[in-house]
């Protein structure tokens, strides 16, 4: 009910009256999120880091990507602007390994891939030397990048939204080991009691709303649904349209339900043009791509002591080792050494 405030003047035309009406609002603030319901819990925010090639014999000119792990949050996209103003124009593949997560955040991921024109992976990079969730590491001081490692498809996956951000790369792979897999959209729809104060007049009888604010908010609670909504499926087809994607990724998401996650096999993929080839990974971050005559764009060669960079584990095994010919005559001791398999493709799964 409105309380009216003593307080009013006779002008010779009319009375105002200035009153402030206070009004609960219950509103509804959805959030759509693409993630199985029973799946990993503790996966941290997707971070973006720009890793380097340690492949043996790559220097002094290696291909360089963007590593982007984790899950998909509404703060994710600002974080990749950040890192792709940081390259200044250098476009580098992206190579993604995420369960999922927020979907307005991963379309908007997608759109700024495409904008940029970068290319896609879905890969896993394992680091050498420092990690990205180390503080304060020096041990990549002076070798004029932050981070060093390989990428590889075995165990990678993009999931859920994940897809969405991934239909945004030019080209785009997945591998035969690498898991892309979708499922219905999942929305919470957050309640919150708003409490508004609106201050108005009556002039001849008519109430005229001064201004309106909010002075207090409440959350009232939350409920889920596991089925997009006719507009949400009509946002994910117009965008996968732009994409050039096939309407055969939508029909799937829709058949498979929230808590289940359904992988699309590398055939049906290439189809719905969800891929752009039956590569994996190495097709974007081989070192051989910087040994031809016109090196890959995301290559970067660097001059002097700066290209001594970390040896990978197959070289330090090797280094660590070395093979002891006085012993090896005959009559001489036994000895029992460990040796890890020197062919830079097995890592980091090597035999021993």
């Amino acid at each position: 009910m409105p309380t009216v405030v003593p307080r009013r003047r006779f002008d010779g035309k009319a009375w105002r009256l200035w009153a402030l009406v206070c009004l609960v609002v219950a509103m509804l603030l959805p959030v759509l999120t693409a993630r199985a319901e029973d799946g990993p819990p503790d996966i941290p925010p997707m971070r973006f880091v720009v890793v380097r090639s340690n492949a043996p014999g790559c220097e002094p000119n290696c291909p360089e990507w963007i590593s982007a792990d984790g899950t998909i949050a509404a703060g994710t996209p600002s974080l990749l602007k950040r890192t792709l103003k940081a390259l200044k124009g250098r476009q580098l593949p992206v190579v993604v390994n995420s369960p999922g997560g927020n979907v307005d955040a991963a379309l908007a991921l997608g759109r700024m891939i495409r904008k940029n024109k970068l290319d896609i992976a879905v890969g896993v990079t394992v680091f050498s030397g420092c990690q990205p969730e180390m503080g304060n590491c020096g041990d990549n001081k002076g070798k004029d990048a932050d981070y060093f490692g390989m990428a590889h498809d075995d165990g990678a996956m993009c999931n859920s939204a994940c897809p969405l951000m991934f239909s945004g790369g030019v080209r785009r792979v997945v591998g035969d080991f690498g898991y892309l897999g979708v499922h219905q959209i999942t929305t919470t729809y957050h309640r919150e009691k708003l409490l508004y104060r609106t201050t108005y007049r009556i002039v001849n009888g008519k109430k005229k709303i001064i201004s309106t604010r909010v002075v207090s908010r409440k959350n009232a609670g939350s409920y889920k649904t596991y089925e997009m909504s006719r507009t949400v499926e009509k946002t994910l087809s117009a965008y996968l349209k732009e994409m050039g994607i096939g309407d055969g990724v939508l029909e799937i998401m829709k058949a498979t339900p929230a808590s289940e996650i359904r992988q699309i096999p590398l055939d049906a993929m290439l189809t719905m043009k969800l891929v752009t080839s039956r590569d994996a990974v190495d097709l974007l971050t081989m070192a051989s791509l910087c040994a031809l005559e016109q090196p890959a764009t995301n290559c970067r060669e660097i001059a002097g002591p700066a290209n001594k960079t970390a040896p990978s584990a197959a070289l330090k095994l090797m280094t660590a080792v070395p093979v002891q010919s006085d012993t090896a005559k005959a009559g001489g001791d036994m000895r029992f050494v460990v040796v890890r398999g020197s062919n830079p493709l097995c890592n980091p799964d090597c035999p021993e």
